[in-house]
């Protein structure tokens, strides 16, 4: 047995998450190196040089939104802070307030139907990592459309989002899904997992992204 199999599931996940993270970033860095290496190597007009600048802009842009999602991903294990109970149904109302505008001017709606309630963990890692997943849904939901409701469940917040245009549920027997591997997922995942949560989304047949959470109340 190696010293890396006896400390057990945390080192493979890490060596994972290492692995993972290379992967990632390899793609837009060497997209960065091939735009500007054809840059120098060939004459170029005015218009031409341009654009191959653009193009390195947006390669560079590409790497910069994978290193903040890969440093939200390495800090999410941490649960932080969680002495003082989450007033759940505020930070979610919150979100809506901010994501709101991004969902209107997308032709869409949020909504948010949440019962009072006090959960463990951290109030800023919780709402970064639930802005990160709101925010993929947008991008995923064919009407720009979201339903986030939350009840409460023998000592659990039960968190369910869907496309408010949808009555289907992920846990319908017609319903064919796949887990959806994406770093805004994970980053969520990661943190509600450091408080006792969890988190599953996946993707119907259709394209339309679902997500069921729990978290634990506060005693």
């Amino acid at each position: 047995m190696t010293i890396a199999e006896s400390l057990g599931p945390d080192v493979t996940e890490e060596r994972n998450f290492v692995s993972d993270a290379l992967h990632k970033l390899s793609q837009p860095l060497t997209a960065l190196h091939c735009s500007l290496e054809l840059s120098l190597a060939r004459d170029q007009s005015p218009e031409e040089f341009r654009s191959s600048v653009e193009a390195a802009l947006q390669n560079a842009e590409r790497l910069r939104q994978r290193l903040l999602l890969l440093r939200e991903l390495s800090d999410a294990g941490d649960p932080g802070d969680i002495s003082v109970p989450v007033d759940l149904r505020r930070l979610l109302e919150d979100l809506r307030e901010d994501l709101l505008p991004v969902f209107e001017s997308a032709g869409g709606r949020f909504e948010v139907d949440c019962v009072p309630l006090l959960v463990r963990g951290n109030v800023a890692k919780l709402g970064r990592a639930f802005f990160y997943l709101l925010e993929y849904l947008l991008r995923h939901s064919p009407q720009a459309s979201l339903r986030l409701t939350v009840q409460e469940a023998n000592g659990w917040a039960e968190i369910k989002v869907m496309p408010a245009s949808t009555s289907v549920s992920p846990a319908s027997p017609n319903a064919r899904s796949v887990p959806v591997m994406a770093d805004e997922v994970e980053i969520t995942h990661r943190t509600l997992r450091a408080t006792g949560g969890s988190l599953m989304a996946v993707e119907s047949a259709s394209g339309e992204v679902f997500c069921t959470a729990s978290l634990p109340i506060s005693k």
